[in-house]
């Protein structure tokens, strides 16, 4: 049996903040938490925005951590990589 493309969707959560620039979400970890709102303060959080129009870089120690998860990749996207 040939199966031509398996479904490519992550499911996972993810801990992150929004762009102070832009306001996409900038993921830095993966959340083990299972969605329980135990979230321990992060100690210094220097993170770059991963959209390539943006690129923006900055200090997010006191910023609101949030959950995300990814959206899944379309077709497009995923022939680019």
């Amino acid at each position: 049996m040939h199966i031509a493309q398996w479904a490519k969707v992550d499911l996972r959560w993810y801990l992150g903040v929004h762009c102070c620039k832009c306001d996409a979400p900038v993921l830095f970890a993966v959340d083990h938490g299972d969605g329980v709102d135990n979230l321990e303060p992060a100690g210094k959080l220097r993170l770059t925005c991963g959209r390539v129009e943006c690129g923006h870089m900055a200090d997010y120690t006191g910023a609101k951590v949030s959950r995300f998860q990814k959206p899944p990749r379309t077709e497009m996207n995923s022939r680019r990589k």
